[in-house]
């Protein structure tokens, strides 16, 4: 009976060994199917990355494409608007000088209708009270060397007398500032 029970215990022995080689190879070849499952889906994976990509950089591009769009619309809406100021400006400039031009020929009709109605201007009453002035003074050296000898009166009468003979084509055009003034030169003699 010892016999039987080594043969027996060899027989389960062997089935063992045999199982745990089965079981072996089965996980061997459990590896080699993970193994080939991973490639397949790495593959797939792979392939699925690829195209998330590609539709990441058309979105991308859209983006992109209208944020520069839009650049480019603000940059031409914003030279416009300086074109259009820029006309206005020189708009502006070409109507100053056309109203500078409107101005300088009212000046010069008033001033030829006032010239025929024998007005005097600013400028010829400014000269004629320059004249005056000279006048005046010329008179108050006078009165100053009145103290002395009447020869010396008369060559200073000689020097003033022509000098309103000169004026006297003026002073017709201004009477009435004239007689003004020579009624103020003869209150002061």
């Amino acid at each position: 009976m010892a016999g039987k029970k080594r043969k027996t215990k060899q027989k389960d022995s062997d089935t063992i060994v045999s199982e745990i080689g089965e079981n072996l190879e089965h996980a061997f070849l459990a590896g080699l199917g993970a193994l080939s499952n991973a490639q397949k889906k790495g593959a797939k994976t792979f392939d699925s990355l690829v195209k998330q990509g590609e539709d990441f950089r058309k979105k991308a591009s859209k983006k992109t494409e209208s944020l520069i769009d839009d650049v480019q619309d603000t940059i031409r809406e914003m030279s416009d608007d300086a074109q259009d100021k820029a006309t206005g400006l020189l708009d502006q400039v070409r109507g100053k000088t056309q109203l500078n031009k409107l101005t300088d020929a009212f000046d010069s009709r008033v001033s030829d209708a006032m010239d025929r109605l024998n007005v005097p201007s600013k400028n010829d009453i400014d000269d004629i009270n320059k004249k005056l002035n000279k006048i005046i003074k010329l008179l108050g050296d006078q009165a100053k060397p009145a103290a002395k000898p009447a020869a010396k009166k008369k060559v200073v009468k000689k020097k003033a007398a022509p000098k309103p003979a000169a004026k006297s084509t003026r002073i017709r055009k201004t009477t009435a500032s004239t007689t003004a003034k020579k009624t103020e030169t003869q209150v002061a003699a």
